[in-house]
C-alpha cells in the first residue's frame, strides 16, 4: 500500500484514465475543505457530534485525521493516530455517542485483499487527549473488508462489506463475535475477469432496508432488514437503479430525513443524486473535471451552519491527491 507502485496499480485497476482540468459537469456550487500531500488517499468519512470530520486513509498508511470546523475558511487538520499492525483503513461508522468502529487491513496489489489480515477497531472520542484505538476482532476469513454501517435500532451491531467475498459481515463490537449477515448474488462479482473483482462497496440501513452499492454491476440494490442486522425473512432484493457509470464507491442519505441518495462514482469523478424513482443526476464533477476526482464517500454536516452541506472525501488520482470536498445542497 505504501509503494508507488501500488497506487499506479490501483489507479490503474480501479480508477481509469488520469483526470484532467475542465469545466465541472454538476449543478451545485462546491469547494475545497482541505487537501493532503500527493500519494494520500481519504477513503471514508464520519461526523462527530461536534461537527468535526474524522477521516480514514487507505494511502500511505492506516491513519485517522480530524478536520476541526470544517465551516472555517481555513479548517484545522490533525492526525489522531495511525495502526501500524495494517496498511490501510477504509470504512468507519459511529456505534454509541463519539465512539467509531473502523475498518482496516492489509492489500496487495497482485492478489487484492489479504485473507486473515482484515480487523475491527474501535476508538472513543469522547474523552479529551490521546485516542487510543483498540482491536475488537479479526475477521480471519474476510478477503476485503470495505464499507462499513451501524444497524440504528442495535447500535452494538456493524455490518461491514466484504467486497471480494461479495457478502456483509455482522459484528458485535461489545463480544467481537462476528457472522454472516447477508450473501446474495447482487452483492457479488461473479463472471469479472480481472484478477481480483470488487462487488458490493458501500452499505448504510434506510428506512429499515440495507441498501447497497456494487462496483461491478454499476447498480444500487436495497432489502428488507432486521433490527438484528439479517436480511428479514421472505424478502428479496429489489434494483433500486441501475447507473451509466463507470464505478460506484459510497454514498449517504439526507439532509436529514430525505430519500436522496448521493452516491459516490470513484472513477467516474461525480457525485450523484439518486432519487427512489431511481433517476440520477449529477450535482458535482464530471469525466474531465478534478472538483471532486476520485470521489470514495459522502456524509452531510452535524451543525446548524452545515446540516445541508454535503462532505465527500477523494482518494489519489494521476494529477489529484486526497481531499475534502464541500458541495452546497441547499439549493437542491
Amino acid at each position: 500500500m505504501r509503494s508507488i507502485h501500488y497506487l499506479s496499480f490501483l489507479i490503474s485497476l480501479t480508477l481509469g484514465s488520469p483526470v484532467a482540468r475542465s469545466q465541472s459537469e454538476g449543478i451545485l456550487p462546491n469547494h475545497v475543505v482541505t487537501q493532503f500531500p500527493e500519494g494520500t488517499w481519504i477513503e471514508n468519512l464520519a461526523v462527530r457530534s461536534n461537527g468535526n470530520l474524522l477521516l480514514t486513509s487507505l494511502l500511505p498508511n492506516a491513519s485517522v485525521y480530524e478536520v476541526s470546523n470544517p465551516t472555517h475558511e481555513s479548517p484545522a487538520v490533525s492526525r489522531r493516530f495511525t495502526i501500524d499492525s495494517v496498511s490501510s483503513l477504509l470504512g468507519i461508522t459511529e456505534t454509541t455517542p463519539d465512539v467509531f468502529a473502523i475498518i482496516g487491513g492489509n492489500f496487495s496489489a497482485t492478489a487484492g485483499g489479504i485473507k486473515g489480515s482484515y480487523g475491527v477497531w474501535k476508538a472513543d472520542f469522547s474523552k479529551k487527549g490521546h485516542v487510543k484505538p483498540e482491536l475488537v476482532t479479526h475477521i480471519p476469513e474476510a478477503l476485503l473488508l470495505n464499507g462499513a454501517t451501524t444497524v440504528p435500532q442495535n447500535q452494538n451491531l456493524v455490518l461491514i462489506a466484504d467486497s471480494e467475498l461479495g457478502l456483509v459481515w455482522r459484528v458485535d463490537i461489545r463480544t467481537g463475535r462476528y457472522s454472516v449477515a447477508a450473501n446474495v448474488t447482487e452483492m457479488g462479482s461473479e463472471g469479472s475477469a480481472v484478477a481480483f473483482s470488487i462487488g458490493i462497496n458501500g452499505l448504510h440501513i434506510h428506512d429499515d432496508y440495507l441498501w447497497w452499492t456494487n462496483k461491478y454491476l454499476l447498480s444500487v440494490f436495497k432489502v428488507k432488514f432486521t433490527d438484528q442486522g439479517v436480511i428479514a425473512k421472505g424478502a428479496t432484493v429489489e434494483t433500486v437503479s441501475e447507473l451509466s457509470v463507470t464505478a460506484l464507491d459510497d454514498f449517504t442519505f439526507g439532509p436529514g430525513n430525505k430519500d436522496i441518495a448521493w452516491v459516490c462514482t470513484n472513477s467516474g469523478n461525480t457525485v450523484l443524486a439518486l432519487k427512489p424513482n431511481g433517476k440520477s443526476i449529477v450535482v458535482a464533477g464530471g469525466t474531465d473535471s478534478d472538483e471532486v476526482a476520485v470521489s470514495t464517500a459522502a456524509k452531510f454536516g452535524r451543525t446548524s451552519q452545515d446540516n445541508r452541506i454535503l462532505y465527500v472525501t477523494t482518494g489519489a488520482g494521476v494529477s489529484t491527491s486526497g481531499k475534502v470536498q464541500a458541495i452546497d445542497t441547499s439549493g437542491f
